[in-house]
């Protein structure tokens, strides 16, 4: 792509693509596109079912049965086939089961039941995870905390949410602050709560960043614990002009002296909001967003977008940068129109005293 703008080839000259090029440019622009971003993102649909328990033989009744609203992770793709599976989360064995799979239908129906030995003790500790399948495809999960409330066989309708992974728990303390002109303070205090992966306790470190093309920075290691404390600081440089489209990731492992670190949860933090006079001092809840194509989506955007924008400064140093940029209008003044016609793609961009906005 940077070879495509590059300033050190002659803006006088022809710029041939390869058909790997071309689908690389294409791609990025579709990445940069909200339209795009969302049609690969979130799960859709609702999922209905109800719970009954029968005591005299320590059963758990699920029954499966309908969803709604269901969509197809492949953007091409129409049809859905979907199927229901169940888990016990919290059983040793987890336990689970399967609905039979339905054909080409986005609002299927089962009214199966599914069937899990528990007792009653075990039953207001236990969660059931519904998770819809798509010809393998997770396409959407939903979690149920069981409760004696919901035994009753009533339908219970629930959104679907993007795959997850439910054993993560805890928060860490991130304290974020700015100094101008160019320097973000991204404190990492402190983490609380945080689930135990050796035996009864972790090691846990923390890593931050920026979304986009920055520096991984990692805090210290503390032991046996699964409140640790921190107290780093660590500094990114940024204008202060790209401050609202930053996010900073942070994200906890367990540190394991074999093998790979194991994955406690993450925090992203907008920073639409902030302002460089603002500070941000607060407790944020961990999560599981590796797994969530709209924040994949956003963050590697992120990164592109830093790319195009460098590569785009880099061109407008060119001699004859009308090649690939004209005037929109002239009430538009400093508004550019960036096209690539052989690939048949075209974007907006602001230039403002010579900067990109």
């Amino acid at each position: 792509f940077f070879f495509f703008f590059s300033p050190s080839l002659s803006p006088f000259l022809p710029h041939p693509l390869s058909q790997t090029k071309q689908a690389c440019v294409k791609t990025l622009f579709s990445q940069l596109d909200p339209a795009v971003q969302k049609a690969q993102g979130d799960a859709s649909g609702e999922l209905g079912f109800a719970l009954k328990y029968k005591s005299d033989r320590q059963l758990l009744m699920v029954r499966v049965i309908a969803a709604s609203g269901l969509t197809s992770r492949q953007v091409a793709r129409q049809r859905v086939n979907p199927q229901v599976e169940v888990v016990l989360l919290d059983s040793p064995e987890g336990e689970c089961d399967r609905t039979t799979r339905k054909r080409d239908t986005p609002n299927p129906v089962w009214n199966e039941i599914l069937v899990f030995r528990m007792t009653e003790e075990d039953l207001p500790n236990t969660r059931l995870l519904f998770r819809v399948y798509d010809d393998g495809d997770v396409i959407g999960e939903t979690m149920a905390h069981i409760s004696w409330d919901d035994m009753a066989g009533d339908p219970i309708w629930e959104e679907l949410q993007d795959q997850q992974d439910w054993t993560i728990s805890g928060a860490v303390h991130v304290h974020i602050s700015y100094t101008t002109p160019t320097t973000l303070h991204v404190a990492v205090r402190a983490g609380e709560g945080l689930a135990a992966k050796d035996g009864a306790t972790s090691d846990p470190y923390a890593r931050v960043t920026l979304a986009g093309k920055y520096p991984v920075k990692t805090t210290k290691v503390v032991k046996n614990t699964l409140d640790p404390t921190w107290n780093e600081i660590f500094d990114f440089g940024i204008p202060v002009q790209l401050l609202q489209t930053a996010t900073v990731l942070l994200a906890v492992y367990h540190k394991r002296t074999i093998g790979s670190d194991v994955f406690l949860g993450e925090v992203r933090i907008p920073l639409s909001e902030f302002r460089h006079f603002h500070t941000i001092d607060n407790w944020f809840p961990l999560a599981d967003l590796k797994h969530v194509a709209r924040h994949r989506t956003e963050w590697g955007r992120g990164a592109m977008e830093q790319e195009l924008r460098e590569a785009l400064v880099a061109h407008l140093s060119c001699t004859a940068p009308s090649l690939l940029f004209s005037k929109e209008s002239p009430a538009k003044k400093r508004v550019f129109r960036l096209s690539c016609p052989k690939i048949g793609q075209t974007a907006r961009v602001l230039v403002n005293n010579g900067q990109l906005e």
